[in-house]
């Protein structure tokens, strides 16, 4: 188990909490929300930020807050400062996409009623961007836009190893996921369990097939590369902002390495580019973004906005506010 310092730390990156709203000033708020959403005209100048408040998915084991550190390290302050709304509700810590999307749900309509707007941006993290698709798909006249970050579409190897579907030592695999998390994994009727069932390749192809794109609802994508993956190993992405960082290659944090071995082992004889959890193959949905040099912890600013490692010149808050505002240039 990770133990003391170390599990704050990680617990905090990887655990979800709730912040209330931001940024009461967002431009075009009370009008602007009710238009419909498109990509902005060459003639036009964006606003400051766009009409629509922005909601933040977290991934898997949430929980409100540990100590002073949240789970989206310092980026409601970031977002806000253009004068958006944010919010970022807690739903179940460990459940299903489907179970923790309604939740979702539940607090996308608390937010367009304290708003008054008429959708949502919706922000997820790893498994908060299941959710953010489940929401969209049963409620796609409350969201304008998902935008999905390292969340794993396709399923993660390691959690096939964990179930047993795959060959590999499927009690190791589970008792890294475990200790990553500080949680026990014994017992096949645990919430656990359960969720890891959920991010296996045949959990994910399920809810896939029963959780279509919702049209109108505009998708996008970003993946991670870390473990010193270079930027040609990834996909073209969209340019401009997420190429910022081409030149730079990310050291993999002591805490992913034992699972992310345990992915690249099960993806044998590929060696998938990943970013300590999630595959960029998996990570890749609807209109891709591209990858930016930043494990698993480094994509929501963690440990405490820390560093992403040495010689990584990634600023996590520089990209969220460049995203913020190429939403914006959309018309979101």
């Amino acid at each position: 188990m990770i133990r003391g310092a170390r599990l704050v730390s990680v617990l905090a990156c990887l655990a979800g909490c709730g912040f209330t709203t931001g940024g009461g000033n967002a431009s075009g708020d009370d009008n602007a929300s009710g238009s419909d959403a498109g990509a902005t005209s060459p003639d036009t100048v964006p606003p400051l930020a766009g009409p629509y408040p922005i909601v933040l998915a977290h991934g898997l084991f949430g929980f409100d807050h540990l100590g002073p550190l949240d789970y989206f390290y310092g980026i409601k302050d970031t977002l806000t400062a253009t004068g958006r709304v944010v919010y970022a509700p807690r739903v179940d810590a460990v459940q299903s996409a489907e179970v923790r999307g309604q939740q979702l749900l539940d607090a996308i309509e608390i937010a367009r009623m304290e708003t008054g707007a008429s959708k949502v941006i919706v922000i997820g993290h790893s498994q908060g961007g299941l959710d953010a698709r489940w929401a969209a798909n049963h409620s796609p006249s409350s969201i304008a836009a998902v935008v999905t970050i390292a969340t794993p579409h396709l399923g993660s190897p390691v959690a096939d190893v964990s179930a047993g579907l795959t060959p590999g030592v499927a009690a190791d695999a589970a008792n890294a996921l475990g200790n990553l998390f500080g949680l026990s994994t014994s017992g096949n009727n645990t919430s656990f369990q359960g969720a890891l069932m959920s991010l296996t390749s045949e959990g994910a192809a399920a809810f896939n097939a029963a959780t279509p794109d919702a049209p109108g609802v505009a998708y996008y994508s970003v993946a991670g590369r870390s473990a010193l993956a270079g930027a040609s190993s990834c996909p073209s992405g969209v340019g401009g902002f997420m190429s910022n960082w081409d030149s730079d290659i990310d050291p993999l944090k002591l805490e992913l390495v034992p699972v992310a071995g345990i992915l690249a082992a099960a993806s044998l004889p590929a060696t998938p580019v990943q970013d300590g959890l999630v595959t960029v193959e998996s990570a890749t949905w609807g209109h891709f973004l591209g990858c930016i040099p930043a494990d698993h912890l480094d994509q929501v600013c963690q440990v405490a906005g820390q560093s992403p490692g040495l010689g990584n010149g990634f600023d996590c808050q520089e990209f969220w506010s460049d995203l913020e505002q190429y939403l914006t240039s959309q018309g979101y």
